[in-house]
């Protein structure tokens, strides 16, 4: 009997000891796991930081980006429809990729109705036949100078969003119709930016598009990933000359 009895005691300890050692276990799992984290999360704050540094614009040249873009009497967009309307929702706070116009068009529903029109933050100014539209989703926007102005200043601001990839994108197109304005001499006599074509995105081709080496021993040859096709064209007879705010050339 005694010696039952010192069994089941020792089993007994064995088994406190055990389950000690494991809850011991258990919390230094869990102080590591939480250690882990805070150190995931240092590291995620100090990538956003790196990222969102990276999509502000100095105020100094936004100033000299905005006193050039003051003196245009209009600009011709070429771009996706997509892109003008980020553009428009930022700058005039309310808009619809197939919209051609800002005002009310009750016939043919092109333009916002009334209660549509009364959600837009400014007068984006844009009257039937400002906009063309083109195969592929692509269309010509023609912007007056002072709209050029308040879309800069609007993508100034959303390039602080804390959203990266809005600030992202807002920088992006800020820099293409950056690269418009800083093309512009202030000495310049009057009236030398009119009847300007300028792109602000990208169409891919398939030679800008990197590739691994050729293929290895019994791997088939990968068909190409993009093709070309070609560019689509305004429905309405160009007469600007085509400028390209596109570090790809157009052909």
């Amino acid at each position: 009997m005694f010696e039952m009895f010192q069994a089941v005691k020792t089993l007994i300890k064995t088994f406190v000891e055990q389950y000690a050692r494991n809850q011991q276990l258990k919390r230094d799992l869990l102080a590591q796991r939480g250690e882990q984290e805070r150190r995931w999360r240092e590291e995620d704050r100090v990538v956003l930081r790196a990222a969102l540094a990276a999509n502000r614009v100095a105020l100094e040249g936004h100033n000299d980006t905005l006193r050039r873009a003051a003196g245009v009497s209009y600009l011709t967009l070429r771009c996706h429809e997509d892109t003008w309307t980020f553009l428009a929702r930022t700058a005039f706070g309310v808009w619809e990729p197939a919209w051609t116009q800002s005002t009310r068009d009750p016939y043919d529903r092109v333009g916002p109705t009334a209660t549509r029109a009364a959600h837009f933050t400014a007068d984006p100014n844009l009257p039937p036949g400002r906009i063309t539209k083109a195969d592929g989703g692509m269309q010509d926007v023609q912007l007056s100078g002072h709209n050029l102005g308040h879309v800069l200043d609007a993508l100034h601001d959303a390039t602080t969003s804390e959203l990266t990839a809005t600030g992202a994108r807002a920088r992006t197109l800020y820099d293409r119709l950056a690269s418009f304005t800083a093309k512009l001499d202030p000495a310049a006599p009057t009236g030398r930016t009119t009847g300007i074509l300028w792109r602000i995105d990208d169409s891919l081709h398939s030679r800008y598009v990197s590739r691994p080496s050729g293929p290895g021993p019994g791997r088939p040859t990968a068909a190409p990933l993009l093709h070309k096709v070609p560019s689509p064209t305004p429905t309405a007879r160009r007469r600007h000359p085509e400028r390209s705010g596109s570090p790809v050339a157009q052909k």
